[in-house]
């Protein structure tokens, strides 16, 4: 079996441009990627291109690891988020081939399955929308970002929506320095927050050994904006986290996230995969959440659920937990042939100014 050709498909998606990657094989058998990322779908989509004829294209798409080396090693320059987004859409149609050549899901090429339901949480702004998400649709809880000086009182207004027995997780977006989230992190404590994700940016791991001393008790999670085992080491091997966020989109696929979530185990870290993404993104995180030992809960995007025209996936959300999918590879079909009815559009993802017109942190 060969690979006799990589394809990718920009798709829009509300707020956002999916960016899906599809590979075929001389055989017919097909399996699907995604590597979405905000605003740089198109230089994501032209790595791919690159990626596949230098490295892909003719190769045995069973043979996945040494694939994957050749990606990242072979062209001198490495890493950063163009580079391992195309490294992770290619990675996880490799993986969907796999599964579906062998008639398995995914998780039992990576060993099975060590649980049977996993754990989702999505996002929300309001009260009311985090009381229909939770109660009405079944999420375990929602994640929710403010500006400086309205977190308190906002999750005030999501606690008493959603009550006690639901959880709230805050994400910083690492827009403050170590200091003023410090004083969010102090306000959250008090309405029984699970996680607090990027209190800090990830340029600097200082910052995070400081924040680590002022966290209120709280649990810090961050990892999204890192892309491989090499970048995400510090965090771990410091323990500055409490759960290590790599993004299957992102961080060179199915492959290396469970490198990523295996090393985090040996420090008793644990894997909460980000993933505000889309269905194929979200079916591959299914696979490795329902293998990887250390899995703690699983980010969604709610939007996916205004797209399910163009996909097949059972998602099965019951208090608060996906199904374990049983379907071979991914899980997912995808329909081609649908996908041109949401043609790419250029989005403003997040542009943010301060008050004197200073630009903000995203």
């Amino acid at each position: 079996m060969k690979v006799t050709e990589v394809k990718t498909f920009l798709v829009h998606a509300v707020r956002q441009n999916w960016l899906f990657v599809k590979i075929t094989t001389d055989t017919g058998l097909a399996g699907w990627g995604e590597a979405s990322v905000e605003t740089q779908e198109r230089a994501v989509a032209a790595c791919i291109d690159t990626l596949a004829k230098r490295s892909v294209i003719g190769q045995d798409p069973l043979n996945i690891n040494k694939i994957w080396r050749q990606m990242y090693h072979q062209g001198f320059w490495r890493g950063g988020f163009i580079h391992m987004s195309a490294i992770s859409g290619i990675d996880q149609a490799l993986w969907d081939i796999a599964g579906k050549h062998y008639g398995v899901p995914v998780y039992m090429l990576l060993g099975g399955n060590v649980r049977d339901k996993l754990k989702c949480y999505t996002h929300a702004q309001t009260g009311e929308e985090s009381r229909h998400l939770c109660h009405d649709i079944g999420f375990s809880g929602v994640k929710c970002m403010y500006r400086y000086g309205q977190l308190e009182e906002k999750l005030k207004e999501i606690r008493e929506a959603i009550g006690p027995d639901k959880e709230i997780y805050v994400d910083q977006h690492g827009q403050l320095p170590a200091a003023l989230s410090a004083d969010h992190m102090k306000a959250a404590a008090k309405y029984g927050v699970v996680f607090f994700e990027e209190p800090v940016g990830p340029e600097n791991f200082e910052e995070y050994r400081l924040i680590r001393q002022n966290s209120f008790g709280l649990r810090i999670a961050a990892g999204e904006r890192m892309y491989s085992r090499f970048d995400m080491r510090p965090l771990i091997e410091n323990q500055l986290v409490d759960y290590i966020q790599p993004d299957v989109c992102h961080c060179g696929g199915i492959s290396e996230i469970m490198r990523i979530a295996a090393h985090a185990e040996t420090y008793h870290v644990m894997f909460a995969p980000h993933n505000p993404n889309g269905p194929v993104a979200t079916a591959a995180s299914m696979q490795v959440a329902a293998a990887a030992h250390n899995f703690a809960i699983l980010e969604f995007w709610s939007g996916v659920l205004n797209r399910t025209d163009i996909f097949d996936l059972d998602l099965g959300i019951t208090d608060g937990y996906f199904k374990v999918p049983t379907k071979p590879g991914l899980g997912i079909e995808v329909r081609e042939e649908l996908l041109a009815q949401y043609p790419f559009q250029d989005t403003q993802y997040i542009c943010d100014f301060g008050e004197d017109g200073t630009v903000l942190d995203t």
